[in-house]
């Protein structure tokens, strides 16, 4: 289904926003519709949302440059859905800091694994977003990220205590690749399905989305803890 707007050429301030969003909107659909980043061209993200491919770039400059808005987007979003979990799960009882990794290793995972388009373009960021982008919009979105990468930072420190700067920079990047990576794995080509259907002996190598992204996070927490910092 296409994105269209109202209006046939965007005159206002407004009426380009309105035009930006539903770009951004038609895109974060046909990830949320199980279309990888790899087969999300322009020409199919123009159909979708009802505009020329030139059109399109008049508003972006580039495919990546559409990804990376939506990057920003989601990884805000699951920003403040994480924090109004944490918040959630706080009660009264005095918990140990072991106790806490864990529940908070448990509610990242969790809220990551409902945000899938999160995770295919955090898996995608660095090998394709980051590329065909000009400096202005690389600087922009990096901006952005290590604002954001430090307001997570925040989030699980308010839960497990605070961190040396060093080992701050080296969680928001554990957490960034923990997402990617597991995300990665646990997307098998069809081909590797059919071999887990075929040879049961395999299932165990199938890592569980939620169980493995938890564990990693939980283990990057305790070792940074743990670990005196080095620069």
């Amino acid at each position: 289904m296409a994105a269209t707007t109202a209006f046939a050429r965007a005159r206002t301030e407004q009426q380009r926003e309105q035009r930006r969003e539903a770009i951004l909107a038609a895109a974060a659909g046909m990830l949320g519709s199980g279309t990888r980043i790899g087969d999300l061209t322009l020409n199919e993200l123009s159909r979708c949302v009802g505009l020329a491919k030139s059109n399109v770039l008049r508003y972006f400059e580039s495919r990546e440059a559409i990804l990376l808005e939506l990057l920003d987007s989601e990884y805000g979003a699951w920003l403040e859905a994480l924090a109004d979990a944490l918040d959630e799960g706080r009660g009264d009882r005095e918990r140990d800091r072991a106790d806490e990794i864990e529940r908070a290793s448990a509610t990242l995972a969790r809220t990551v694994v409902e945000r899938p388009v999160l995770s295919e373009l955090v898996a995608n960021a660095q090998v394709v977003l980051e590329q065909n982008v000009s400096a202005e919009v690389a600087a922009r979105y990096k901006r952005r990220a290590f604002a954001q990468a430090m307001q997570l930072v925040e989030l699980l420190e308010g839960q497990v205590g605070a961190l040396a700067p060093p080992s701050r920079l080296a969680l928001a990047g554990a957490v960034n690749l923990a997402i990617g990576g597991v995300w990665g794995q646990c997307r098998p080509s069809p081909g590797m399905v059919a071999a887990y259907e075929r040879y049961p002996e395999l299932a165990a190598m199938r890592l569980d989305h939620l169980v493995a992204l938890r564990e990693l996070v939980a283990t990057v927490l305790t070792g940074l803890l743990a670990r005196p910092a080095r620069t």
